[in-house]
């Protein structure tokens, strides 16, 4: 069974649509060269479920595939989840990677759906009180845009190398598995490029993707040819990550990361992320840091409590009745449009490093230099050797 996408997708927001003497302000797509924040020029084919089975762990393992509709053969991307996310995660990101020219697999790992009441309760309204005549209140409550420590990586700090493993397997079988999915699915055939080979991943998904590179050693695949981790953990002794550890990291990669990006706890910030970049050996490695840049902002998505008020509560000025707190919709609007905007960076400066790295296209490697780098992206700051 497969599906196809229109070319363009929107994006999923959690603010409310504008009332009519409030029209929300329009974010411009960003343009970069011949890089654009929009879908791709090609249509995007979906084979939304499929299943590899892996004999030496007796486990069947789900992936989805995108691919482009015309052409070929493309670059192979293969991408690894966030913990408790599935491989239907991160859809704004994978198809605008397919649309340019990608085909993009997606496995489901073994704690996928894992975090799902969790994510349920962050893009659900916060918990109302009963009021006296059994009315339902909102609780007198604040939530921060930012909070201290991540849920999603305070419950991936506790998997163990078993799990690790399991993990970086499942990339294995993705790439053993190529010619058996092209008979599987005819469509296929002519679209992969089997000698250009990428992994991506997010949080535990760049922990896995940064395996296969070669941290530590255990995993790496030589027919990957470079990687793309997001929100990288730097050294954790819970995770089994010395400083060392990167050293054996030889594939070019993007290290992405923002100033918001927390880990577990205080101690888990950006320049603790940077530590991935900083300790792996010279030679195509790139790190990206993001003025804002959350940890979910690299998902396109944004939850109900990224809207909800700092403190203290943002405020506007009035002509005529001076300072008064921002409209909670108005706050909304912020944080999305702002959350827009280092999603489109995202997508143009790994794009552009696959561009670089997989299809060798010298208008890729030239914006991955710092000073046009930075010049074409307010607010983001790129760092090589």
């Amino acid at each position: 069974m497969k599906r196809f996408l229109p070319a363009a997708l929107l994006l999923v927001a959690a603010c409310s649509s504008s009332r009519p003497n409030q029209p929300a302000t329009a974010i411009q797509s960003l343009t970069i060269g011949n890089y654009s924040a929009d879908m791709g020029p090609s249509p995007v084919g979906v084979i939304p479920a499929a299943t590899l089975h892996d004999g030496a762990r007796n486990k069947d393992l789900e992936i989805s595939i995108e691919y482009p509709t015309r052409g070929g053969p493309f670059p192979i991307l293969v991408f690894s989840h966030g913990y408790g996310s599935s491989d239907r995660g991160y859809e704004p990101l994978i198809s605008y990677w397919t649309s340019n020219g990608y085909v993009c697999i997606r496995p489901s790992h073994a704690d996928a759906g894992a975090l799902r009441d969790t994510s349920r309760d962050a893009l659900s309204p916060p918990p109302m009180s009963q009021g006296r005549r059994g009315g339902r209140q909102p609780q007198a409550q604040i939530t921060p845009i930012v909070p201290q420590t991540n849920r999603m990586e305070d419950i991936w700090d506790h998997e163990r190398e078993p799990q690790w493993r399991n993990r970086a397997l499942d990339i294995k079988l993705v790439l053993d598995s190529l010619d058996d999915i092209e008979r599987q699915f005819p469509e296929l055939r002519g679209k992969m490029d089997h000698k250009r080979i990428g992994v991506g991943g997010h949080s535990y998904g760049a922990f896995t993707a940064l395996l296969i590179a070669g941290m530590n050693s255990t995993f790496a695949d030589p027919r990957v040819g470079a990687v793309v981790a997001m929100s990288p953990p730097g050294p954790s002794v819970m995770r089994g990550i010395t400083a060392q550890s990167f050293m054996t990291i030889k594939v070019p990669t993007l290290f992405m990361t923002g100033t918001n990006d927390r880990g577990v706890s205080e101690s888990e910030n950006p320049d603790w992320r940077k530590q991935a970049f900083e300790n792996s050996p010279p030679g195509d490695k790139y790190f990206v840091l993001i003025d804002g840049a959350r940890h979910s902002s690299f998902t396109g998505l944004v939850s109900f409590y990224d809207v909800q008020p700092q403190v203290p509560v943002p405020t506007s000025t009035n002509p005529y009745y001076g300072q008064q707190p921002m409209p909670q919709q108005q706050r909304g609007a912020m944080v999305f449009g702002n959350d827009r905007r280092i999603f489109q960076i995202v997508k143009i400066a790994s794009l552009a490093f696959w561009d670089a790295d997989l299809k060798s296209d010298t208008a890729a490697r030239d914006l991955l230099s710092p000073q046009k780098f930075e010049s074409a992206f307010a607010g983001a700051h790129l760092t090589t050797k």
